[in-house]
């Protein structure tokens, strides 16, 4: 999408009534567009997904790799997004015996968010403190839906030098499907890699991270210790607060480094 169509798709323009001290005078506000995605595989439906109606694909994408249905883009026979129907539709090569008739069956090997069995791993890397700060001004001055309505979370990914893949979504879930999506489609290794993560370090978000072989998570807020113990167990790195000259690393410090 240009500049245009992307903020058609993503925010309506509705006026409100501010308050600013002694003021109080009308204004035109931005705000971010919600809507209901079906999610059919192979015919079926997966999911609702309660959305920004942009960068579809990868968020069909990266739900499905979270979820296991595919190991890879090369699973992928055909995708499609109708937006008359508000319906994404997503063709994946079958393995086996269908679940429940024409059902699609997960990947065997392919970890869901309820497995402990991962398939992916990442050697080891590391991110100086002064990278991890720039990064963070980089992400958020990257982050436009956010500053135009305040009301997104975004995910990039990162190879320590620049901003890989960003996408941004009314739901924090989503808005890491889509970027983990673009990281799917164009097969993006997980080596030398780090999630930049607007909002808390929720399990979910843990786990799906967990699947893509990532090792660093960077975070705007707190960790929750279900979080926190699941990212120990599965080696990855967690951070949060992360500010300039300011960060909490919850698990596997020696990622975050000095210099």
């Amino acid at each position: 999408m240009d500049e245009k169509e992307t903020a058609e798709a993503s925010w309506d323009e509705l006026t409100i009534v501010r308050i600013d001290g002694s003021r109080r005078y009308k204004r035109t506000d931005r705000l971010i567009k919600e809507e209901a995605y079906r999610l059919r595989v192979n015919g079926n439906l997966v999911h609702t997904f309660a959305c920004t109606p942009i960068d579809l694909e990868e968020l069909a994408i990266g739900y499905a790799f979270a979820e296991g249905y595919i190991a890879d883009a090369g699973d992928i026979q055909s995708l499609a997004v109708d937006s008359a129907e508000r319906e994404i539709r997503l063709s994946i090569e079958k393995t086996g015996a269908p679940l429940n008739g024409d059902s699609p069956q997960k990947k065997p090997g392919a970890s869901s968010l309820e497995d402990d069995s991962f398939s992916h791993f990442s050697h080891f890397s590391s991110f100086s403190k002064e990278a991890i700060y720039t990064l963070w001004e980089t992400f958020n001055q990257r982050c436009s839906l956010f500053h135009i309505t305040g009301a997104v979370h975004g995910m990039a990914l990162t190879d320590g030098s620049g901003i890989l893949a960003l996408h941004e979504d009314a739901a924090r879930h989503n808005a890491a499907a889509k970027t983990i999506g673009e990281m799917v489609r164009k097969g993006i290794s997980p080596e030398g890699k780090a999630f930049i993560f607007s909002g808390r370090l929720a399990l979910k978000i843990v786990m799906m991270i967990e699947r893509t072989g990532v090792k660093v998570l960077l975070c705007h807020g707190a960790g929750t210790s279900d979080a926190v113990r699941r990212a120990e167990s599965a080696g990855i790195t967690l951070a949060g607060f992360v500010r300039r000259g300011y960060m909490n690393i919850y698990t596997h410090s020696q990622r975050i480094t000095e210099a």
